[in-house]
């Protein structure tokens, strides 16, 4: 398991097409994705651009936000074009919302908007939570969600979607799709690190727009804790392949651990361990994608230097104690046992 801290805990992503315990095949029909789940300000972007940099896999973004950013606020692709311009974006939408009437779209939007919010990620640790959350979804999300993963799969010419929406909730929702094959990468960073990221100024889209919100440090400890032990416990219920990588440990050998992730949804016969190699280089070149809701780094294209961003331990000691304190039980487990 890439980076964790606790190999006995370890689960495995099973390939594309091979059948999970207690479930059946979804044999050729099933669109697998690689779902990235986590807290925000956690390297998830960047996981998912690096991933979408090799061979089969397509790097999609938060797809979960396609419908607030893309259909409702015409947001900018990370292609440089608005939404509706967007030639790989219309493509996609001609075979799975475009036959939407506008208030089966708002309805899909208030109900996103509802469910998504950060702060109700803790009651999807009750089961009969998660089943009024599927229960109420719109009559035609499921169908709508279906086939806009597979256009996007079929448009990109790619083998799998990758989804860095991080989201518990949209993670549940995906599994009640009978033909997605989800996969889960949980991916972590040291919890002092993320609360001092959510307290920066906030960066703005090319368009002068932003998504992006800012949390105090108690608030980004206590969702840190909530919604990593939400992915923890959602795998579980849902027995879901699920993966543990670290931000640390992804920056500091990301061809090892994209090679990994890759032989373990793709299988070991049909990943080349050399289509990662290019991440060994001190400089990656990310080229064109077509994301439309993410951190601001899916607009970045040409050479990219991956180094850790450790600027938070220069900050106030007195914050990363308290952040610290609230975040021990899961941090310590995850191996963040340093007092920087």
């Amino acid at each position: 398991m890439p980076g964790s801290s606790n190999p006995r805990k370890s689960r495995t992503l099973y390939p594309v097409g091979a059948s999970r315990p207690n479930e059946e095949g979804s044999g050729g029909q099933a669109i697998p994705v690689l779902f990235i789940a986590g807290f925000g300000r956690s390297g998830s972007t960047l996981l998912d651009r690096l991933l979408g940099s090799t061979p089969g896999l397509h790097s999609g973004g938060e797809i979960g936000g396609v419908w607030t950013q893309g259909l409702v606020g015409d947001r900018l692709c990370s292609c440089g074009a608005p939404f509706s311009g967007c030639s790989f974006w219309q493509a996609v939408g001609s075979n799975s919302f475009s036959s939407l009437q506008a208030h089966e779209i708002d309805e899909i939007v208030r109900y996103t908007r509802k469910v998504f919010r950060a702060q109700e990620m803790w009651r999807l640790l009750n089961r009969r939570t998660r089943r009024r959350l599927a229960s109420s979804a719109p009559a035609y999300f499921f169908d709508t969600t279906e086939r806009l993963y597979q256009g996007l799969r079929d448009v990109s010419t790619r083998q799998v979607v990758i989804d860095s929406s991080k989201l518990v909730t949209y993670l549940v929702l995906l599994a009640q799709v009978s033909s997605i094959d989800v996969h889960i990468v949980h991916l972590v960073r040291d919890p002092r690190a993320v609360a001092h990221s959510w307290q920066r100024p906030l960066v703005t889209d090319p368009d002068g727009r932003t998504s992006m919100s800012r949390f105090g440090a108690v608030k980004s400890a206590v969702l840190w804790l909530i919604m990593n032990a939400v992915v923890e416990w959602v795998a579980r219920q849902l027995s879901l392949p699920c993966v543990r990588v670290r931000y640390e440990d992804l920056v500091k050998d990301p061809a090892r651990i994209v090679g990994q992730l890759r032989s373990g949804v793709l299988g070991d016969a049909n990943s080349d361990p050399g289509d990662a190699g290019h991440l060994d280089d001190e400089n990656i070149n990310l080229g064109v994608t077509h994301i439309i809701s993410g951190n601001a780094m899916r607009f970045r294209q040409g050479p990219v230097s991956i180094v850790e961003d450790a600027d938070w331990k220069a900050g106030r000691r007195s914050r990363r104690a308290i952040v610290a304190a609230i975040t021990f039980p899961l941090r310590w487990r995850y191996g963040y046992r340093g007092h920087p």
